[in-house]
């Protein structure tokens, strides 16, 4: 065979060999990726199972959770209604499955909300209710009792009672009974019935050492609680709290309570944005408004009168019931004063705080007369810093509280002449910065502004000399530890308020120049423009010999209106000359003041008079009935009176008591000069 022929055999057995090498890997392959294929199809359909298991175990328990947040809302609606339930099975299911289970981030239970709102029907669904049940508390420590106690719920308060008295005396995160938290709602009837059970004086009050009256006071429950506390419970009005307040302290902070703290008061009016509108609630606070409580025949307590239906409905709007709300809520403050300072034990320690400093910083002038008539002899009482009630009503310059003092002190020489630590005297405090109607300290020095700043300046000057003339003349010129005469700290602390009054005079006197100008022109040509013409030959106006008394008055309006303008723009080009001292806001600044004020009234009112009268002249309203006319006239002007009175009635006011205290309070001093 030849070579050719054995290698061909050769090739054609190699290939066969590679060709069943490669059917077997094929055939290998095929097998693996059936076995393969069939285990991953049992291996997926596993997994099929298993994850259907799972999403009906998911499923299962979503649905549970989903059914217990529904039965949870539902029962939270059913306690939440005051009445009985709509669906009691709802509470009695949720009751037996959750119990008291919080269902709120407060940790309230449904017993919490069944006592917020007094539910009795739905505490009576609840089958079986322990004692140890009622003692479930929330997040802040509180029993249903303590719910029912703060909302005034007076029948649950009751039934809770009847199962378990001892929850009384339970107490919360802040150690609040429900007696105490009844005091600090004001619900005099759940008080009553808490303080029927045996109470000691350690659990009337609560961690912070507060009692029952300190809540009271606090929240300002007055009317029936305060005085009622006081009078059952006398041994704790001289109670402290950790802070060292007693109820007097406390009530000696609450300026918004007495009338001095309000707005319906005479002294005070100007204190608020509308002045006409201010005097009419004094004037109704004042006689319009009976007063609601009497006191009692039998004793101490109080009564309430009874109002004639008349009288209630008048009272029903919102604006005449707020200045109600305001009288009644004075007159119980001032009356719960009184039975304080009657018990009260004073105290001659800079340790603890004393009731009179702190009623005269606050401006409360009915509790330091109060104070004063118990007790004449706590006038002679020093701050921490050494001062007097003198030095504090010189600084907050409280008109009532000085003049008070010095008519009624018999040492006033003595507290007029005292200095303190700092080697203050009273005109060293004078010399603060502010009005009458705020309390004055350095703050309003960087937050007055325009007209503000010119009131504080004038009272700032008066108020200085009224003090300065009281005080003996050896202690004007006296310096404090930092070696400032009074003099010198007026200045200072006055000076930035001066530079704003003198832009805001500035500023005002150009825009008004502007208007006077304005109305000089306008008049000053209209005398040589009078209805009819004038006669060509005389020169004479027309209309001279037919209506001449009408005609005499539009002239007499022209006049007196160009009269004013020019009055005002003198007046007003004075303010640009002026230097603006400290001393010029004392007289001549407010003198000034006022006469443009007035004159631009006038002018601006008898310009509005001649275009009347000139209208009239000229047969404008001839047999026509012009009674809207004459109606619109005097309410602009009932308008424009009511618009002046609320601006310069600050100024007529400080003009007031600069005559007061210049001529009137100077003689009555100068009887008593030794």
């Amino acid at each position: 065979m030849d070579i050719l022929t054995t290698q061909s055999i050769f090739m054609i057995c190699f290939l066969k060999g590679k060709i069943h090498t490669h059917r077997s890997i094929r055939n290998q392959d095929y097998i693996t990726g059936t076995i393969g294929a069939t285990c991953q199809s049992h291996s997926s359909q596993i997994y099929t199972e298993k994850y259907k298991i799972t999403r009906t175990k998911g499923s299962k328990m979503q649905n549970n959770f989903s059914a217990k947040a529904r039965c949870r809302s539902a029962a939270y609606k059913a306690a939440s209604s005051s009445g009985a339930p709509q669906s009691p099975e709802v509470l009695s299911n949720f009751w037996k499955e959750e119990g008291v289970a919080s269902i709120d981030n407060r940790g309230d239970t449904i017993l919490h909300f069944l006592a917020v709102n007094g539910n009795l029907k739905g505490f009576e669904i609840l089958d079986p209710l322990s004692s140890k049940d009622l003692e479930t508390r929330n997040n802040n420590g509180d029993t249903p009792l303590h719910e029912a106690a703060r909302f005034g719920k007076k029948d649950m308060v009751q039934w809770i009672l009847r199962i378990e008295k001892d929850l009384v005396f339970v107490q919360n995160n802040l150690g609040e009974t429900p007696l105490y938290v009844a005091a600090a709602s004001g619900e005099k009837e759940v008080f009553d019935i808490l303080a029927n059970c045996d109470f000691s004086n350690l659990s009337m009050k609560r961690n912070d050492g507060k009692t029952v009256l300190h809540a009271a006071v606090a929240h300002d429950c007055y009317s029936d609680l305060a005085i009622y506390i006081v009078n059952r419970y006398p041994e704790i009005v001289n109670e402290r709290d950790d802070e060292n307040m007693t109820a007097l302290n406390m009530l000696a902070t609450k300026r918004l309570s007495f009338r001095s703290g309000s707005n319906y008061l005479f002294a005070e009016i100007g204190k608020t944005p509308s002045v006409p509108v201010q005097m009419i609630e004094t004037i109704i606070y004042s006689a319009g408004i009976p007063s609601l409580y009497k006191e009692s025949k039998l004793g101490a307590n109080i009564v309430r009168v009874e109002r004639c239906s008349f009288t209630k409905s008048l009272l029903g709007n919102s604006w005449l019931q707020a200045i109600d709300e305001a009288k009644q809520k004075h007159i119980l403050a001032l009356k719960l004063a009184k039975m304080l300072v009657e018990k009260y034990e004073c105290s001659y320690t800079h340790t603890v705080p004393d009731p009179l400093i702190q009623a005269s910083r606050n401006k409360i002038d009915e509790l330091v007369v109060e104070i004063l008539q118990k007790y004449p002899e706590v006038v002679e009482t020093l701050d921490e810093k050494g001062r007097n009630i003198f030095h504090m009503a010189a600084e907050h310059k409280n008109r009532f509280l000085f003049d008070y003092l010095l008519k009624k002190v018999a040492s006033k020489n003595r507290m007029l002449a005292d200095i303190d630590e700092n080697g203050n005297t009273i005109l060293h405090y004078a010399a603060n910065v502010g009005t009458p109607f705020y309390i004055s300290t350095t703050e309003h020095i960087e937050s007055v502004w325009c007209v503000m700043s010119v009131l504080m300046m004038m009272w700032g000057v008066l108020w200085f000399k009224y003090i300065k003339y009281n005080v003996n003349p050896c202690l004007r010129d006296v310096k404090n530890s930092k070696g400032l005469k009074a003099e010198e700290i007026f200045e200072k602390n006055h000076l930035h308020v001066r530079k704003e009054a003198e832009t805001a005079i500035r500023n005002l006197s150009n825009s008004t120049l502007v208007l006077s100008t304005l109305l000089c022109t306008i008049n000053f040509a209209a005398i040589f423009t009078v209805p009819g013409g004038f006669e060509e030959r005389t020169g004479l106006p027309i209309l001279l010999d037919k209506v001449q008394q009408e005609l005499w008055m539009l002239m007499f309006y022209l006049g007196a209106a160009l009269f004013s303008s020019v009055f005002t723009m003198g007046t007003l080009l004075s303010f640009l000359l002026c230097k603006f001292y400290s001393s010029d806001f004392y007289i001549s600044l407010p003198i000034k003041i006022i006469i443009a004020i007035i004159s631009i009234f006038y002018a601006t009112a008898f310009t509005i008079l001649a275009c009347l009268q000139a209208l009239n002249l000229e047969n404008i309203f001839l047999n026509k009935d012009v009674w809207w006319l004459i109606i619109a006239v005097s309410a602009v002007g009932f308008i424009m009176t009511l618009i002046y009175v609320d601006l310069a009635y600050p100024i007529f006011d400080y003009m007031y008591y600069l005559v007061f205290y210049s001529f009137f309070v100077s003689y009555k001093r100068g009887l008593h000069v030794n």
